[in-house]
């Protein structure tokens, strides 16, 4: 019993479409996760850069030792094209590195002080982690 090759086409056709359409959500969530890393290097430098004029301590030296997070950020964000639940991860570890340090070094004080950036950040990496993780499921999808 042989079917039609019209009908083969069809399916062939739906197939095709769908693996289409797969690839450019994937493309979209990559994308939603590397424009989030990008948000939190600018969210990080300019916090930094803040607290330094509010310090009066800005200088050349103190500009390029503020840029090393958000410039890591920036990497990530390069990463996420290839690696977009590597780049969450690495990021939400360096994160959770940065504040623990800050912390320890101020005695817990630095704990409460600046929640609202605090929270815009975890917002940010969790919705970053929920587009990394549709996109590497469908990454695992495209491979079958």
């Amino acid at each position: 019993m042989q079917q039609d090759p019209q009908q083969e086409n069809v399916v062939s056709d739906i197939f095709d479409n769908y693996q289409d359409t797969q690839k450019e959500i994937l493309d979209m969530e990559i994308k939603k996760v590397r424009n989030k890393l990008f948000t939190l290097a600018i969210i990080f430098f300019v916090a930094d850069l803040i607290q330094l004029v509010a310090s009066d301590t800005l200088n050349i030296t103190t500009l390029i030792i503020i840029s090393v997070i958000p410039l890591f950020f920036v990497g990530l964000a390069f990463l996420a094209i290839k690696e977009p639940l590597l780049s969450m991860v690495l990021c939400a570890v360096i994160i959770g590195g940065i504040w623990i340090y800050v912390a320890v070094v101020t005695g817990g004080r630095a704990v409460f002080s600046g929640l609202i950036v605090k929270g815009i950040v975890v917002y940010l990496v969790f919705a970053g982690f929920q587009s990394a993780i549709e996109a590497q499921r469908i990454k695992k999808e495209l491979k079958s």
